[in-house]
C-alpha cells in the first residue's frame, strides 16, 4: 500500500470540516447583518429626521389655551421622540394654574399628544380688591369670577396670585367644608364665611344662615341640618338661623 493512500483523508471528516468551514462562515455572515442591522437602529433613534417632533398636539384643554400648554412643554422641533422625557414634560405642563394633570405620549413617526385634564371652578373668593376663582382643593385659577359660583370669604391675603393654593388655617377649614356638603345642599349654598376655623358658617340662597363651628363631624351635623329643614320646609318656614355646632343639641331662630 502507497503512502499517498495511508494519508488520505476519511471522505466523512473531510465533509465534516467543510461543513464546519460553512457553518462559521454563516455565523460571520449573519453576526455582520446583525451589526448593520444595529447600526441602522442607532442611527435611526439618535439621527434620523423621521423621529424629530414635528407637531405637539393637545387635547381636552378648555380654559388653557393650547399654545400655553405647547409653551410649558418646552418641547421644541429638534427634539428627538423616542429620547423625550415625557414624565418631565407632563409636571412642566402640570404647573400651569387650570392643569390638574397631563398625560404625554409619543406618536410615531414625529407627534407628540398631550391629553389635559383641567381643574373644575368650584368657589369665588374676594381677597386684595380681586375676585379669585377656586377650586375644590383651594388652586387660584383665575382673576376673574366664574360665573355665579359660591363666595367662600372670612380672611385676608393681599398677596393672593393665580396659581397659588389657599393654604391658611381659615380657607383650608371652610374648603374641606365644602367638599364634605352633599349634593342637594351644596346647591343651595351661596358663600361660605371663615373667620376663624371654629366659626364657620353657610348662607343658602333662602338667606338662611347656617352655623357649622368648627370643621368636624360634618357628616352628623348635615344630617341634623336635612332633618330640620325638611321640616321647616314642611311648616311653611325660613329661619334666619340653623345652628348645628352641636348636632345632639340643634337651634333654630325664626
Amino acid at each position: 500500500m502507497s503512502t499517498t493512500a495511508r494519508s488520505r483523508t476519511h471522505p466523512r471528516i473531510s465533509r465534516r470540516r467543510s461543513a464546519v468551514a460553512r457553518s462559521r462562515k454563516r455565523r460571520l455572515w449573519l453576526c455582520f447583518v446583525a451589526l448593520v442591522i444595529l447600526a441602522v437602529g442607532v442611527w435611526t433613534a439618535f439621527f434620523s429626521p423621521l423621529l424629530k417632533v414635528r407637531l405637539v398636539e393637545v387635547v381636552g384643554a378648555t380654559h388653557t389655551q393650547p399654545q400655553a400648554v405647547i409653551a410649558a412643554s418646552a418641547v421644541g422641533r429638534a427634539d428627538n421622540l423616542l429620547l423625550l422625557a415625557t414624565s418631565e414634560v407632563g409636571d412642566r405642563i402640570e404647573r400651569l394654574p387650570w392643569v390638574k394633570s397631563a398625560k404625554v405620549e409619543r406618536i410615531l413617526p414625529g407627534t407628540v399628544r398631550v391629553r389635559v385634564s383641567e381643574r373644575k371652578p368650584a368657589l369665588v373668593t374676594a381677597l386684595g380688591g380681586i375676585h379669585w376663582t377656586v377650586d375644590a382643593q383651594g388652586h387660584v385659577l383665575s382673576a376673574q369670577a366664574g360665573g355665579k359660583l359660591p363666595l367662600i370669604s372670612g380672611w385676608q391675603d393681599a398677596n393672593l396670585e393665580v396659581g397659588d393654593v389657599i393654604d391658611n388655617p381659615q380657607g383650608r377649614s371652610a374648603l374641606r367644608v365644602w367638599r364634605s356638603l352633599e349634593g342637594g345642599l351644596r346647591e343651595s349654598v351661596v358663600a361660605i364665611v371663615a373667620p376663624t376655623p371654629e366659626r364657620i358658617s353657610l348662607t343658602l340662597r333662602d338667606s338662611t344662615v347656617v352655623r357649622l363651628g368648627s370643621a368636624t363631624r360634618l357628616d352628623a351635623k348635615q344630617k341634623v341640618l336635612r332633618a330640620l329643614s325638611r321640616r321647616l320646609r314642611g311648616a311653611g318656614q325660613t329661619p334666619a338661623y340653623i345652628d348645628v355646632r352641636v348636632p345632639t343639641s340643634p337651634a333654630v331662630a325664626p
